[in-house]
Formats: C-alpha cells, structure tokens, sequence
C-alpha cells in the first residue's frame, strides 16, 4: 500500500519508484528509508475495517476512527483530559453530537501527534466550514489537521484527520 501512496505522491517515476523502501521505527512510526528519505515523509493509521495512507515532502500525520458513539461528554472529557473540556463543549455545541466532537479532537491528536512525536497539544479550532474542521496547535508546531466524517459503503461511520500545510503562513 506504501508502495502505491508514496507511487503516486513521485508521479509514477520509475527510477524513484524503484527505490522506494519503508521501515517501521521502535515506536511504530513509519519512515521511507534510504535515498528517499529526506524527499518523502509518510503516515499510516487504520482501524478494524479501513487502512489510510499519506505521503508528501512534509512532516505527514493521519488517523481515522470509528465514531464512538457510546460515550458521554464525561467520559470523552475523562479520556481526552480535563484542559480539553471546553473545546469538546464548544464543538458539541456546534454539531450537536458528543460522539462527533470526541472522536474529532481524538482523531486530529492523533495526527498530530504522528507527525510531530509531541504528546503534549494544545488543540485549538482555526476554522469551521461545513462538517469540516480545521485544528492547530496554538503553544506548538504550526501544523494544522482538517478532520471530516466520512460514510462507507459498510460499516459506521468513521473520522478522518489529516495532518495539512498551510499555503499562505502569516
């Protein structure tokens, strides 16, 4: 699968291709060894039913997760952390849904947290358009993650964040 992702994002060219090779870090961290490591950055997440894979020049970072729907705003306030109480208020007051809201901010944490290796984030809306939102860290990177729901064929839905550059950096 790496091999098809990393493919695309090289445009298919045949030499660079040939060299592709991915290794697996302590810490479950993908990489692309070898000549193309420093062109070719990569992130993996997946769950029981679905495998998503990114590559790019910069730091990569995604996650998808089933929306969990059975746990209360306690209990995504326990499991994400008592300093994230008010932004899963503040999006559960705009979606409606806890289990939207915690399962977003767990997804884009995670991105982040694959792409930077900081465990620390504190997780902050830039922008909200449609039932996309858009995070950053405000004490660290100047990453931001999109995060979107998304509907399969089979099975629940699910959240996807991933890890995207910002174009116009102020």
């Amino acid at each position: 699968m790496f091999h098809r992702v990393i493919g695309q994002f090289l445009e298919n060219d045949a030499e660079l291709c040939a060299n592709i090779q991915v290794k697996w870090l302590e810490n479950g961290k993908p990489v692309v060894d070898g000549p193309l490591n420093a062109k070719v950055k990569v992130s993996l997440s997946h769950d029981e039913r679905i495998c998503l894979a990114v590559a790019g020049k910069e730091l990569q970072g995604c996650d998808i997760e089933t929306i969990v729907t059975h746990r209360t705003l306690q209990d995504w306030t326990a499991l994400l952390s008592d300093s994230r109480e008010l932004l899963l208020q503040q999006l559960f007051s705009v979606e409606g849904s806890v289990a939207h809201a915690g399962t977003r901010i767990w997804t884009a944490l995670e991105a982040l947290r694959k792409a930077t290796g900081v465990q620390d984030i504190n997780l902050a809306i830039d922008s909200i358009k449609g039932d996309s939102v858009l995070f950053y860290d405000s004490v660290g990177s100047k990453l931001k993650v999109l995060t979107f729901p998304i509907n399969l064929t089979r099975g629940s839905q699910r959240m996807v964040a991933l890890v995207v550059q910002d174009i116009n950096p102020a």
